[in-house]
């Protein structure tokens, strides 16, 4: 079985969460929806929360994170030690943060992406792995900043 994806939206984000669950599904990822269910406001850093927190108890697990810019549960997300969340704008962007700083979440500006651009970037993020080698000791670094 391939690694569970914890995946959150706001209001904004809501229909992009939906379809990409789909595909996540479809290419049999074990998926964890922690909201929002509806259309109805709602604050993104609430489920910004909720993805680390369940990457928490999950280490090897990713996450995906969408609201209507991707900045606030970009923001939101990078205030806890083990989650390195990248907002990447294109598929080179997802590629390049998962391997060169091990990013394990990827957030996505529902409003600011076009629908196969952010299709394209969850697939590249998903296929990516982290190299590993020169670049360990930036990633080890970046985790020690939220420690302190």
């Amino acid at each position: 079985m391939q690694k569970t994806i914890h995946i959150g939206s706001d209001h904004r984000g809501f229909s992009l969460k939906n379809e990409i669950i789909e595909i996540l599904k479809q290419k049999n990822f074990s998926v964890n929806d922690v909201g929002a269910f509806d259309e109805t406001n709602c604050d993104a850093a609430d489920y910004a929360l909720k993805v680390a927190e369940s990457m928490k108890t999950n280490p090897d697990s990713l996450g995906i994170l969408i609201c209507g810019s991707g900045q606030a549960m970009t923001m939101t997300a990078n205030r806890f030690s083990h989650i390195r969340a990248a907002l990447c704008c294109n598929g080179t962007m997802a590629r390049l943060a998962r391997q060169h700083n091990d990013a394990n979440v990827l957030t996505i500006g529902a409003h600011t992406t076009g629908r196969e651009v952010a299709l394209d970037i969850v697939d590249a993020f998903l296929s990516a792995e982290f190299l590993g080698g020169r670049y360990t000791p930036r990633r080890d670094m970046m985790s020690q900043f939220g420690e302190k």
